[in-house]
């Protein structure tokens, strides 16, 4: 419990260094940035200790360095702004922050219990988050060091796993309790981000906390269709719910797997990020213009700085936000001037400081694009592609489709047929001209076999139409009418994302079989997000509106409460399923696993955790991915020659030098004599070599040589060998 409790007393403390910079920042909001305070300071750190670090100073003095530089900026606001502080606290200020605090208490207490339901850091990928975890945690310089490919720095997207490495090593907490706890970080940030945001679009809590539900907390509806074909709700399969779209050629994962999972992946981890952005981009103080106001004063510009680093950011956390993120940054941040006409003074101007932004965040981040090399792979000759962008038009299926989005999408598009009509332009020629393009892409897309792309044409356009119509502002409040456009265009935005993956792929190593399966991905992840925070926006409107048919309202509720239920199928099922089996074991410890089914190695990594400091190189076995494989560099930190060698070669474009390292491990461990590969282990800086029941299993022949070295720690079947 006392990892727990610590973390969470930490975490607020650090959240309130940033108040006084949200504050000042997020000055048009009621909530004052309090809700998006947390990740602002983490990103704050890691980037002020990240370029620290860069400029030569060892990493741990950089964040420390970075903490007290926080700490007296943070001071100096706090003061400087002292008065409206305290009015903005004793004229409902206070009730906010309590408010904000408890929803973001709720999800993280209830995301950490999920995580002691199934703590274990194994299986699919989370050894590689593991390493990448613990290795950032001990790192005293950048770039930093692989530990699955010794001696090489990193080539992945580490940014996001550095942001919570520094929280693990600002709390008192071991990493085998941090990963777990900043799972359910993650969780908590998201669900009290969309909360808040959805607060702003709503001004109704119930519906800004259906919101943080449909974010971070239900599934899709395969988990209800999975306990009726079983006829259980305990029984349900946590992955197939993951993998629906193409019958499990494509990935279509969603926030709650995620925590469940234990997936502290870059595409989960950016999500905090995400809401800050959103945040930043929702607040009409700063990017309404004003009267008079020169467009290249510093008022002006410092709303686009300060999206320039917060999107550098999110590029350098996951890459995927690339596109997505810049779309939603241009719809928001333009959404004060009307469509037509398209090309105007202000609008050119708007592309002209999205250039800039988009220079200024690759130019903040710089030194991570200097050391990263894109993974690359030549498209086939029946592809038609530009650069890693191909076309290829897919037929995913509609009842698929829906199974994944069905929740999410009903009230959006409910409103969209409601509203669209009455929102057609005034004049005839636009009007026709409308009709015409959606006449067009329906009948291409039925030509196409594809009913997806059917709806998701007509969701974009007549998404747009809403956004700019008139009647989309009904209602709104007197000078918010572009605010009442915010969610519509992240229909819109959401409409584009999926689109896309129906005609687009960007090309990677996965095969044809697979060849759309991280495009709908990562896409489908980002849509999750600005559907929930749209969905409930749009349930208000239809439920306020004056229908014809009075049992209108009250058949959209109910028809709402029904999907909603349908979608608590999965957290219900899955939680239950768990808490039955785990009850007597619940723990956050992410290798307690370890002790109970490997005693002897967990001994070892626990002796390793404790004893040895630094990144000195151990050497292990290597084999099979998504495996046992690679668990001593996993659970401590400690570069090895090399760990699973199909992602080293995914990440590094195939490498010659994969193929080598894994040649040489067998090599040192089947050689009968320590001369013959001496060379080898000097090469490779190896202090360290772990005989285990992996390297007994698959090199026994070669394993007595070792036994001329000291022991640095042995137990049962496992000893640690050192050299120096």
């Amino acid at each position: 419990m006392w990892p727990l409790v610590v973390w969470w007393v930490v975490l607020e403390g650090l959240g309130l260094l940033s108040l006084p910079l949200t504050f000042r920042v997020f000055a048009g909001a009621e909530d004052r940035g309090y809700p998006f305070a947390k990740i602002t300071t983490v990103l704050l750190l890691t980037y002020g200790s990240w370029m620290l670090a860069y400029a030569g100073i060892a990493f741990g003095t950089a964040l420390i360095s970075a903490l007290v530089l926080l700490v007296i900026a943070s001071a100096w606001l706090a003061v400087r702004q002292r008065s409206e502080l305290l009015a903005w606290l004793a004229g409902g200020g206070r009730t906010l922050i309590l408010c904000h605090l408890a929803v973001w208490t709720a999800g993280f207490l209830f995301f950490a219990w999920q995580r002691a339901l199934s703590p274990d850091i194994f299986g699919a990928e989370k050894y590689m988050d593991f390493a990448f975890f613990n290795t950032l945690s001990r790192t005293a310089v950048m770039p930093p060091e692989d530990p699955w490919m010794a001696g090489k720095p990193f080539n992945y997207y580490y940014f996001g796993y550095l942001m919570f490495a520094n929280l693990a090593r600002l709390i008192p907490v071991p990493s085998h309790i941090a990963y777990n706890l900043c799972v359910a970080t993650v969780g908590g940030l998201l669900a009290s981000g969309v909360v808040a945001l959805a607060w702003r679009l709503t001004r109704r809590w119930p519906f800004a906390l259906l919101a943080g539900a449909m974010a971070a907390v239900l599934g899709n509806l395969d988990g209800f269709l999975q306990a009726w074909e079983k006829g259980s709700l305990t029984q349900l399969d946590y992955w197939r719910s993951s993998r629906v779209v193409a019958k499990g050629d494509t990935i279509n994962e969603f926030p709650f797997f995620s925590t469940i999972h234990g997936d502290l992946h870059p595409h989960f981890m950016v999500l905090p990020v995400t809401m800050l952005l959103l945040a930043l981009l929702l607040d009409r103080r700063l990017f309404a213009p004003r009267e008079g106001e020169d467009a290249y004063s510093f008022r002006a510009l410092v709303p686009f700085a300060l999206l320039a680093f917060v999107l550098g950011a999110m590029i350098v956390i996951s890459t995927w936000e690339l596109p997505v993120g810049v779309m939603i940054a241009v719809l928001l941040a333009g959404r004060f001037e009307p469509l037509r006409p398209l090309v105007t003074r202000p609008r050119l101007t708007l592309l002209l400081r999205m250039v800039g932004v988009l220079v200024a965040a690759y130019v903040l981040f710089l030194p991570f694009y200097l050391g990263f090399s894109a993974p690359t792979v030549a498209p086939g000759p029946r592809e038609l592609c530009l650069g890693s962008a191909c076309i290829k038009v897919a037929k995913t299926s509609l009842a698929e489709f829906v199974t994944v989005f069905g929740a999410l999408l009903f009230p959006g598009v409910l409103l969209l047929l409601v509203t669209a009509g009455r929102s057609l332009p005034a004049t005839t020629e636009a009007r026709h001209l409308l009709i015409a393009a959606v006449t067009l892409a329906v009948v291409g897309a039925a030509l196409a076999g594809n009913a997806v792309i059917v709806l998701l044409v007509a969701v974009v356009l007549a998404a747009l139409v809403c956004a700019y119509a008139p009647a989309a502002a009904s209602g709104a409040e007197d000078g918010a009418a572009e605010d009442q456009r915010a969610p519509f265009l992240l229909l819109l935005a959401a409409g584009v994302a999926l689109l896309a993956c129906e005609l687009f792929y960007l090309k990677d190593p996965y095969g044809e079989k697979l060849y759309r399966m991280n495009t709908v991905f990562k896409l489908y992840f980002q849509a999750w997000i600005m559907l929930s925070l749209a969905a409930p926006w749009c349930l208000q409107r239809l439920l306020a509106r004056t229908w014809a048919w009075t049992p209108a309202p009250g058949v959209i509720a109910a028809a709402m409460a029904a999907l909603v239920l349908a979608s608590c199928a999965y957290p219900l099922g899955i939680t239950a399923g768990r808490a039955a089996g785990a009850s007597a074991r619940a723990t956050l410890d992410g290798t307690a696993y370890l002790a109970r089914e490997h005693p002897d190695d967990f001994a070892a990594i626990d002796w390793l955790r404790r004893s040895v400091r630094g990144l000195p190189v151990i050497l292990e076995a290597t084999g099979d991915p998504y495996s046992y494989y690679a668990r001593f560099s996993a659970n401590t930190g400690l570069p090895t020659v090399m760990g699973w060698a199909n992602h080293e070669g995914l990440w590094r474009s195939h490498e010659p030098e994969v193929e080598q390292r894994k040649s040489e491990v067998r090599r040192v461990y089947d050689a009968a004599t320590l001369d013959e590969v001496a060379a080898l282990l000097d090469r490779y800086r190896v202090e360290y070599i772990a005989v285990g029941d992996l390297e007994r299993k698959d090199h026994a022949r070669g394993l007595q040589k070792f036994s001329a070295l000291p022991v640095a720690f042995g137990q049962g079947n496992t000893t640690v060998y050192r050299r120096r």
